[in-house]
């Protein structure tokens, strides 16, 4: 991820500490309200602002173009977190691990080679790499995946298609992984 903090070091440098050297889109973080018109006209391509406010300019903030208005300076993991889910839900493209999603190309691409996914397990994965490492309930997936009514309570339908997706994820299978009882989620470090 490529940050820019603007005009303030101790920004950058909390903001370096927090985040290392990833590359997936464009962050300008400020704690200057005043300069947000400009650094956005500036950086047309930047994909989220943030802006660290005190606590009475924070709706002045988002009113003025900031993608996230935070009230202060989180500490950097929080910071980075903010950073990480804004652009997770933002992009058209995710990267877990050694998974690559284009949710606008529908392409899944596993260790840099194309991997064809059926629809509905695309839909499975695109819903766990949302948010890597949690837990996503069978309820949850089901709306988010299939028409509930459509699919009985009892069906093992969840449970062969992520078993499918494990294959089709090959020697990365182990990233889905089962929460007995619970549902799945995505694991990028296994």
């Amino acid at each position: 991820m490529r940050v820019t903090a603007a005009g303030d070091r101790a920004l950058r440098a909390r903001l370096e500490r927090a985040l290392g050297a990833q590359a997936v889109g464009s962050v300008i973080v400020t704690s200057d309200l005043g300069g947000l018109a400009a650094l956005r006209a500036a950086n047309p391509q930047a994909g989220v602002v943030i802006v660290a406010v005190r606590r009475a300019e924070v709706a002045a903030a988002l009113d003025a173009g900031a993608d996230v208005a935070l009230a202060g300076l989180p500490r950097p993991a929080e910071l980075a977190a903010h950073i990480r889910g804004f652009a997770q839900r933002t992009e058209a493209r995710w990267i877990v691990g050694p998974l690559l999603l284009d949710r606008a190309a529908r392409t899944v691409t596993v260790d840099g080679a194309a991997v064809s996914v059926p629809r509905r397990e695309f839909a499975l994965l695109c819903c766990l790499a949302s948010a890597p490492g949690r837990v996503f309930t069978k309820a949850e997936l089901l709306r988010g995946c299939w028409d509930a009514g459509a699919v009985r309570a009892r069906s093992r339908t969840l449970e062969r298609h992520a078993a499918r997706l494990r294959g089709r994820l090959g020697r990365h299978g182990p990233m889905l992984v089962t929460v007995w009882g619970v549902g799945y989620r995505l694991d990028a470090t296994t």
